[in-house]
């Protein structure tokens, strides 16, 4: 009998040895795995954007070639990011920024345009067509991104990229307000009565 044991291992078993490191080996599996899915959902909870929070960096050059970090822009007062990630959204974001401008001349009204799924061959036509038409003052706070598009329709839970995402700051740079529905006299009426509540 004292030869079936080497250890506290019974060496004449070795079935039983086999089904049982077998059963732990899938139980530490399945923790694992509920671990590390919780631990996903956390994250991915933890990466969209709601009222209070600072913007994370969004840096990027912008239409007349300069540098800019919009989440590091501080400003005495209110100011408005519109992000694009389509053609159509590009004009939603349009409408947008001409009637924020014509409620407040003075303020500061930036742009984040995502062309990460415009083709390179055409980038250089769809910049031209942007800048078309649009104010100098706002090609200066308009700037091109060509990476982390779904990182942001992530973080602004953008459900339609045919639609423009508006998000209005306060003094202290937090988010006050954003919406993702189309412009619309009803959202721009809720944007003027929040706008006038921002510090």
């Amino acid at each position: 009998m004292s030869n079936c044991w080497v250890g506290n291992i019974k060496l004449c078993t070795p079935g039983r040895w086999v089904v049982h490191h077998r059963y732990l080996f899938f139980g530490i599996l399945s923790v694992s795995f509920f671990l590390f899915s919780a631990h996903s959902a956390t994250q991915s909870d933890q990466s969209k954007l709601k009222l209070g929070d600072f913007l994370p960096p969004l840096a990027g050059q912008t239409l007349t070639g300069k540098w800019l970090n919009v989440a590091a822009v501080s400003s005495a007062n209110r100011s408005v990011v519109v992000f694009s990630f389509s053609r159509a959204g590009g004009r939603d974001a349009q409408l947008w920024t001409q009637r924020l401008a014509e409620l407040d001349p003075h303020l500061a009204i930036y742009t984040v345009i995502f062309l990460g799924s415009v083709p390179s061959l055409f980038r250089t036509m769809a910049v031209s067509g942007i800048k078309n038409g649009m104010p100098l003052a706002l090609q200066d706070r308009t700037i091109l991104l060509y990476r982390d598009e779904n990182l942001w329709e992530k973080r602004l839970q953008i459900a339609n990229e045919d639609r423009a995402c508006v998000v209005l700051r306060s003094s202290t740079g937090q988010i006050q307000w954003m919406t993702t529905g189309p412009f619309a006299d009803v959202l721009y009426l809720e944007f003027n009565k929040q706008i006038r509540s921002v510090n």
